[in-house]
């Protein structure tokens, strides 16, 4: 299991790297492309909230759902250090939830679930309840963007053992992140084991967690979308906008909810 309240107080600092403006960047001119006008996001997963704040920030109102408090208290006091500026005419805010089952409205022009949160649900039912629960908080024509794992590329390319190092001015960390690997269910339990240093004292603390990820492949996402009464409008490489192939670990999709 995910150990949340130890893995927030680190999250950041393992994903200082990460391209959030650009993803954000990434992510507004999907919904420019497929749903112009829109404003009010719903977003599955929130983190650390760095996302929502960022969507904020070009003017959408951003309504979180995170499963980790500790998360939760990560970004608020990530927003009490914002000034009005860092907002501009958008909003963030973020409750404590889960993307399967809680509802927040039913007026929303776009869910987003992305970092792979459709991967984390490992079992169809909790695709399904995934994909009913954006259907019910959508607007008719509203979309559902996510990314997740693409099974043609996982298998092709291989989950590895990986090794991540990050540090900053107190603490260094070493990530070791080790895979057990189930091809015919498209199952991959990551197991993770952190070494975190404290460089004042050289205390080191070791935390342990696994990441349970399913990755799917484009006929199989297909049909969980039709169940779900969604219409899958487009599949593509994240961020390069490219078709998905063997080599695309991440694919984004996007569905439409339409008229029953």
């Amino acid at each position: 299991m995910i150990v949340f309240k130890d893995y927030a107080n680190y999250y950041d600092l393992l994903y200082s790297k990460k391209n959030y403006e650009g993803e954000c960047d990434y992510i507004r001119s999907l919904i420019n492309l497929y749903a112009p006008g829109a404003n009010k996001i719903l977003e599955f997963g929130s983190g650390s909230g760095i996302h929502g704040s960022l969507l904020a920030k070009n003017g959408f109102e951003v309504h979180g759902i995170e499963l980790s408090q500790s998360m939760i208290d990560l970004g608020n006091s990530r927003l009490d250090q914002q000034t009005p500026d860092d907002v501009s005419n958008g909003s963030f805010k973020c409750v404590l939830g889960n993307c399967l089952s809680t509802e927040l409205g039913n007026d929303f022009d776009v869910v987003l679930a992305i970092f792979h949160v459709l991967s984390y649900q490992t079992t169809d039912d909790k695709i399904l309840s995934m994909l009913d629960n954006a259907y019910r908080q959508l607007k008719t024509g509203g979309l559902f963007i996510f990314d997740f794992w693409y099974s043609p590329a996982v298998w092709n390319i291989g989950p590895n053992l990986r090794v991540k190092r990050e540090k900053n001015e107190s603490i260094s960390i070493t990530r070791i992140a080790d895979p057990d690997c189930d091809p015919e269910n498209n199952r991959i339990d990551v197991y993770y084991q952190n070494f975190i240093e404290n460089l004042t004292s050289n205390e080191i603390k070791k935390i342990e967690e696994c990441h349970e990820m399913r990755a799917f492949d484009l006929n199989e996402l297909e049909q969980f979308a039709t169940k779900s009464y969604f219409e899958l409008i487009q599949s593509e490489e994240w961020m390069s906008k490219k078709p998905p192939s063997n080599q695309t670990w991440g694919v984004c999709s996007i569905l439409q909810k339409n008229e029953l």
